[in-house]
C-alpha cells in the first residue's frame, strides 16, 4: 500500500517538473537569443541611435518565439483592462506594438556600450508589455474613461494617468515607483518621442513610441530617418507574420483617422496637433504594414 502511494506521489512529482519545464521552455524561448541586458538609454536621434545599435538588420524571429506567456500572465489585469475599454482594432494595435517591440529588440538594439546603464531583458520586456497594451486607455468612450477628471488633457496624458492609477492599485509589491513612472511617462509621451532629435529616451519609451508609430505609418511613415530605421530592424516577414495574427487592414487606419480628427476639433491644443500636416494622410495609406 505505501509503495502504491509512493509511486502515485512520485507520478505526479514528475508531472509537475514537466509541466514546469515546459512553462520556463516556453518563457525561454523569447529570451533565448536575446542579449542578457540592453542599453538602458538610447539617442532619440535616430541616426544616432542607429549608430549604437549592435549589427542593426531586420532578423526573422517567428511569432511563436516573439511570445512571452510568463509576462504576458503575470500581467494579463492589465490586457483584461484594455480588451474591457478599447475596441478590438486598437488593442490589436497595441498588441502589433509589444511584438515590434520585441522584434527591434532581437535585430540590434544597443546593448553593452561602454558608459551607459543597463537594463535586464527581462525587465524591459515587463516594461515593454505594460506600456505598450495600456498605451491608448486614453482613446476609450468607455464611461471610466470620459467621466474620469482627467479627460480634459490629451489622451496620452489622460492615458498615463490612467495606466499610473492602475498599475499602483493593481501591482502594488510587483512594480517599484521607477518601473511604474517609465511606463506612464511612456505612455504620456508615445505620440511625441519620435520627434525628438536630441537628448535620450528610456528603453522602453523609445520601443513603444517607434512601433506606434510604424503601426500606423509603415516603412515609409512620416520621413527618411524613420524609413531608415524600421527598414533595419523589422523583418517584412516577421511583419507579415505578426499582422496575420493581429491584422492592421484598413479599419485601424480608418478608426485612426476618425480619432484623430474628432481630437483636434474638441481640443485643438492637443499633443497631436503638433504632428507633421501629412499624419492623417499617411496614416490612411497604410493597408498591410509587410507591404508599405
Amino acid at each position: 500500500m505505501m509503495i502504491k502511494s509512493f509511486v502515485a506521489i512520485f507520478a505526479v512529482f514528475v508531472a509537475t517538473v514537466a509541466a514546469n519545464t515546459h512553462v520556463i521552455r516556453l518563457v525561454n524561448n523569447t529570451t533565448s537569443t536575446l542579449p542578457k541586458t540592453f542599453d538602458a538609454f538610447v539617442p532619440s536621434n535616430i541616426s544616432e541611435f542607429l549608430a549604437r545599435a549592435t549589427d542593426p538588420q531586420p532578423r526573422f524571429v517567428p511569432l511563436t518565439e516573439l511570445r512571452n506567456p510568463g509576462i504576458e500572465n503575470a500581467y494579463k489585469p492589465s490586457s483584461d483592462l484594455a480588451k474591457k475599454l478599447e475596441t478590438e482594432p486598437i488593442l490589436d494595435h497595441s498588441i502589433r506594438m509589444y511584438y515590434f517591440s520585441l522584434l527591434m529588440l532581437h535585430s540590434g538594439f544597443p546593448s553593452d556600450t561602454p558608459g551607459v546603464p543597463q537594463i535586464t531583458r527581462e525587465e524591459l520586456l515587463k516594461r515593454v508589455f505594460l506600456t505598450c497594451i495600456l498605451h491608448d486607455v486614453g482613446l476609450s468612450n468607455d464611461d471610466f474613461v470620459l467621466n474620469h477628471p482627467a479627460h480634459a488633457m490629451s489622451f496620452e496624458l489622460q492615458g498615463g494617468i490612467l495606466a499610473y492609477e492602475h498599475l499602483l492599485e493593481t501591482y502594488p509589491s510587483k512594480l517599484n515607483a521607477d518601473e511604474v513612472g517609465d511606463i506612464a511617462q511612456g505612455i504620456m509621451l508615445h505620440t511625441l518621442n519620435p520627434t525628438f532629435t536630441s537628448g535620450a529616451a528610456s528603453a522602453a519609451n523609445f520601443l513603444v513610441a517607434q512601433s506606434a508609430l510604424f503601426d500606423l505609418g509603415g516603412y515609409g511613415s512620416l520621413s527618411p530617418d524613420f524609413a531608415k530605421l524600421f527598414g533595419a530592424l523589422l523583418s517584412r516577414d516577421s511583419v507579415g507574420e505578426i499582422e496575420a495574427a493581429y491584422p492592421h487592414g484598413a479599419v485601424i487606419s480608418e478608426e485612426f483617422v476618425t480619432d484623430i480628427e474628432g481630437m483636434l476639433k474638441q481640443k485643438p491644443n492637443c499633443l497631436l496637433s503638433h504632428a507633421p500636416p501629412n499624419l492623417l494622410e499617411v496614416i490612411g495609406s497604410v493597408i498591410n504594414l509587410a507591404d508599405s
